[in-house]
């Protein structure tokens, strides 16, 4: 390759490395330098073999979404580059053909995809469990990568690994937007992302309006509340949220009624800078319990085999009456509105008020959402 047509290149990737379009854009004048079928910038994680494909071009999503779910544990053209020197590019030869053709990745993915030859280069090192791979693939019209060919596209490593960089770091921002974003989109509560120790990472419009109204405070730089109560049951559902784990996958909102307010925390990811770095924190809301709640009798006496007096016992409680205030609605001593309430523990395997609303406020969410 002439040396302006190089620079020319290195100069598009540099470009535009911050966009998915200009790495786009770089890889298609790459392909007309050195012939290829297509290219993919893939991340792996190499001891789950987890995969998300940053880039591609010309594999469709299906296609690779295939090879994410199923045909990674079958590459042996990946598995054996993972064990050549990092920071260069290398060919597919590296595996034996027979071995190649004979298969299961080549007879069942990569031959009905016209995908003879490859070549490749970790540019981030999968020696730390964590890797960037680009991949170039060629047709069975094609010849195998020459060597010639490998050198040319040595000389663009380094500043792929710059340009990678450029781009994690163009994501991260767009992440950290979405994630600031998420919290001030909320326009029905107070809406606080927390750290696990109540720090405030981000706060929508009506959770600085609590703070100027002395409702909530901030001391030594963590978020707190006048109302002892309020204090109290915030505290109490932040310690029972069990999701302050790496298993972000699992998904939880602990609720709590007070005489004034409905509040709900959940697990959320906070914004970071550092792509794979994220912290898992809290998700606060707080919401005037003026707004109506709409719990239908029947949906509770369907949903968790309820009678009807258990039902109506069990939306007052939710609407924020206490035991007292539910007997007096009734017409019934209190001692019967107890003795509901704990067959309606036993229908729903709770212990306390708060898991039992939590339980029926979470199915209201769920329930909601699929309206939507």
């Amino acid at each position: 390759m002439q040396s302006s047509k190089l620079s020319q290149l290195i100069g598009e990737l540099y470009r535009h490395a911050h966009q998915a379009d200009g790495w786009m854009a770089f890889f298609a004048m790459l392909e007309t330098e050195i012939p290829s079928r297509s290219t993919t910038l893939m991340f792996e994680d190499i001891q789950t073999h987890d995969t998300d494909i940053v880039l591609s071009r010309h594999l469709n999503n299906d296609e690779l979404q295939v090879y994410g779910e199923h045909y990674i544990h079958t590459d042996l053209w990946a598995g054996a580059m993972a064990d050549l020197p990092l920071f260069q590019f290398h060919s597919s030869e590296v595996v034996l053909d027979r071995q190649l053709l004979s298969s299961e990745f080549y007879a069942d993915y990569t031959k009905p995809l016209d995908i003879r030859y490859a070549c490749g280069a970790y540019i981030e090192n999968p020696k730390i469990g964590q890797a960037f791979r680009v991949t170039i693939q060629r047709g069975h019209q094609h010849n195998p990568f020459s060597r010639e060919e490998l050198q040319t596209l040595n000389l663009f490593v380094p500043h792929l690994q710059n340009a990678l960089a450029i781009y994690k770091r163009n994501i991260a921002l767009e992440s950290l937007q979405r994630g600031f974003d998420s919290i001030s989109n909320i326009i029905d509560s107070a809406a606080y992302l927390l750290r696990p120790d109540m720090s405030i990472v981000s706060q929508n419009a009506l959770a600085e309006e609590l703070l100027q109204q002395d409702i909530a405070c901030i001391a030594a730089g963590k978020l707190s509340f006048r109302s002892h109560k309020l204090r109290n049951t915030i505290a109490q559902l932040m310690n029972s949220l069990q999701e302050f784990t790496h298993n972000r996958a699992t998904s939880c909102r602990n609720y709590a009624r007070m005489e004034q307010y409905q509040i709900s925390i959940e697990p959320h990811l906070l914004p970071s800078l550092v792509p794979g770095a994220q912290e898992l924190g809290a998700l606060l809301q707080i919401k005037n319990s003026d707004t109506n709640v709409n719990i239908d009798l029947a949906g509770l006496e369907i949903l968790y085999g309820l009678t009807n007096t258990e039902a109506g016992v069990t939306r007052l409680l939710c609407k924020g009456l206490v035991v007292k205030e539910i007997s007096e609605a009734m017409g019934v001593k209190e001692s019967t509105i107890r003795s509901h309430l704990k067959a309606v523990y036993a229908k729903l395997d709770v212990c306390s008020q708060p898991e039992l609303l939590s339980k029926i406020m979470a199915s209201l969410a769920r329930t909601q959402a699929d309206v939507v």
